[in-house]
């Protein structure tokens, strides 16, 4: 996650791809930033894992279908804008149930702060005020 923060560049497009059998459910999200692309997916046991592996033709051949999300909110409140901050988020299980993003170039500017949730085997996204 440090080379997110410290090496990834700015926060240019992301992408959600939808399970083949839940066409609603987000199964994992692509993050693209200008130095790095990043992939969250849920794991088997309903675990969120973000990896730097190009994953996105092998979920096209698992039947994903992808979607462009940049100009949807609250992505297009982050696109341009530097990762600041990143925490994982563990619940009362120990389960690797989410993480937050907070998007921002600097201290001054007004943040936008992102969590990806997994619920069963779909990610939920949610913004925090």
């Amino acid at each position: 996650m440090g080379t997110l923060v410290y090496e990834s560049g700015q926060f240019v497009n992301v992408e959600y791809f939808f399970h083949p059998d839940l066409a609603a459910e987000i199964g994992a999200i692509k993050l693209c930033f200008q130095k790095e692309i990043f992939f969250v997916i849920v794991k088997p046991d309903d675990e969120l894992e973000m990896t730097d592996e190009k994953i996105d033709l092998v979920l096209e051949k698992e039947g994903y279908k992808s979607t462009q999300m940049s100009h949807e909110i609250p992505w297009e409140l982050a696109i341009g804008n530097h990762v600041r901050w990143i925490w994982t988020l563990t619940n009362q299980q120990n389960y690797l149930d989410g993480l937050q993003f907070e998007f921002a170039n600097n201290v001054n500017q007004k943040s936008v702060i992102i969590q990806l949730i997994a619920i069963a085997s779909r990610i939920d996204i949610r913004t925090v005020y």
